[in-house]
């Protein structure tokens, strides 16, 4: 497989398939030997905010899993994976004891949490708490983070087609607005690698539950830009566009970087999204 190229990129200005507006940067680094997507950007915006993102490169397991899969019930070995996971861990410095997980059910439930532990029947969660780090696993949906400094309050969303259907994103601002009175002119979201419109095709039904501006029937299939509806949303919620930062990549388009349910036809690896609020010195 092919060696990943860590290169900085300078911040842009995008738009989506449909036109929706976002700034699109994120950079690689390598700790302990692995790579890790991070967004400084963000971390001067909010110094208090730790987020990484991880590729398919830098583990042990063998193909289709090569190498970094950090999912358990996908075919790889649990050896394997525990092996990956130490690895991970090692290299950002985050014990297993501070991990907060979403079951991940593909809907729209979100959990407080105050301590690490998986919640189950949840695919969203919600923190102020320091020394957690919450959780999200992906290989084609969208990580979504939406964090207020003024407030220290965190959420990590797992968005995939049903959940983002069923409001998660505003079920989560819900929760932020409501009970941590975040002030979402001054909010910021990132959304991670996630599959692109044109790679991604799914039923007439699935589609038609979408806003007509993310949803689009060309050469004989129904596709969805799961990317602009998700920076819409947080739009509607409230958020700037100039506090919406995406990570530039599609999973799908990338089999040298990530992995892909939809390409692989389910036999792949997943990817984990690691956000916390640091610990104060």
């Amino acid at each position: 497989m092919k060696e990943l190229s860590l290169s900085n990129p300078e911040l842009s200005i995008e738009q989506t398939d449909q036109g929706v507006e976002h700034y699109s940067v994120m950079e690689w680094i390598r700790q302990a030997g692995i790579p890790l997507g991070i967004l400084p950007v963000v971390e001067l915006i909010a110094p208090g905010l730790k987020v990484f993102l991880t590729s398919r490169l830098g583990g042990i397991s063998p193909p289709p899993y090569d190498s970094l899969n950090l999912g358990r019930k996908v075919g790889d070995r649990w050896s394997n994976v525990a092996k990956n996971r130490k690895l991970l861990l090692e290299a950002v410095g985050i014990p297993s004891r501070w991990l907060a997980r979403a079951e991940q059910v593909h809907g729209a439930e979100i959990a407080i949490v105050r301590c690490g532990g998986l919640y189950r029947g949840v695919d969203g969660l919600v923190t102020t708490s320091k020394n957690v780090a919450l959780l999200i696993s992906t290989a084609d949906c969208y990580p979504v983070i939406i964090y207020s400094p003024s407030e220290g309050a965190l959420a990590a969303l797992h968005v995939g087609r049903s959940g983002a259907a069923g409001g998660i994103i505003e079920h989560a601002l819900e929760i932020l607005t409501q009970k941590y009175r975040i002030d979402t002119d001054h909010a910021i979201a990132l959304v991670g690698p996630g599959i692109c419109r044109k790679c991604y095709t799914v039923w007439k039904k699935d589609a038609l539950r979408f806003p007509e501006k993310v949803r689009r029937y060309y050469a004989g299939n129904w596709h969805l830009d799961l990317l602009s509806f998700c920076i819409l949303e947080l739009n509607r919620g409230g958020l700037k566009t100039r506090n919406i930062y995406n990570a530039g990549y599609c999973t799908s388009c990338r089999p040298d970087l990530f992995f892909s349910h939809v390409r692989d036809q389910g036999k792949t690896g997943r990817h984990w999204t690691l956000a916390m609020i640091a610990p104060s010195p």
